[in-house]
């Protein structure tokens, strides 16, 4: 007990071993940080690429260029340190990750073609309803592994529902109404547990809805 207690005094005494800890837990913390500075990039960028591809200029989305020290650069020449955190319709958890997209009646005429959905894992809400969204949802919007609520009412989406639709296991609202959507309706839609409210009217779509779906 002597010879341990003596070894672990020597241990805190030694200048080499205290440094250690500290050094160690400052590499982790500054990798973490770097770590979550990049995924906010990454998400600053897809958003950038997005608003580009619309087919007017947004007064609402002027925020999506300005970076953190208030300089100002093109949607094509961001910072390394850029975050979207602060830009309007934007919403971000203690981390500095997108949660929430909250885009509704803010004009928005184009597609979602050139939205990276495999940007925003953490993507909780997504609400761009009653805008100018034309053309189909793309399968890609499986990527949002993690949302919760999707809404593109009030929009002129046409074609089918993907059926990539029923990989968002945790979706809760699903709110398609007032498009242009046609074909029948997925089956796959029937595996989401999780729904628990769904408004699809005034489309053009056939089909029965699973009996399955909710419970």
């Amino acid at each position: 007990m002597t010879y341990e207690l003596e070894q672990q005094e020597s241990f805190q005494n030694h200048p080499s071993k205290k440094s250690k800890f500290p050094l160690f837990f400052l590499f982790f913390v500054t990798n973490l940080a770097i770590i979550v500075v990049f995924a906010s990039n990454e998400e600053a960028i897809a958003l950038s690429k997005w608003k580009a591809s619309l087919q007017n200029s947004q007064p609402l989305l002027a925020s999506w260029t300005d970076l953190p020290n208030g300089t100002f650069n093109s949607s094509t020449e961001l910072g390394a340190t850029t975050t979207p955190c602060n830009w309007f319709g934007i919403y971000c958890d203690l981390a500095g990750k997108v949660i929430m997209i909250n885009l509704t009646s803010s004009g928005l005429q184009g597609t979602l073609n050139e939205f990276m959905f495999s940007h925003f894992p953490n993507l909780l809400y997504l609400d761009l309803s009653m805008n100018f969204i034309f053309g189909a949802i793309p399968p890609e919007i499986s990527y949002l592994s993690k949302l919760v609520y999707l809404d593109l009412s009030n929009n002129k989406l046409s074609g089918y529902i993907p059926e990539e639709v029923g990989l968002l296991s945790g979706l809760e609202g699903l709110m398609l109404f007032d498009n242009k959507l046609n074909g029948s309706f997925p089956k796959e839609i029937g595996s989401l547990r999780s729904l628990r409210e769904l408004s699809l009217h005034n489309n053009s779509l056939s089909g029965l809805i699973p009996t399955s779906l909710g419970i």
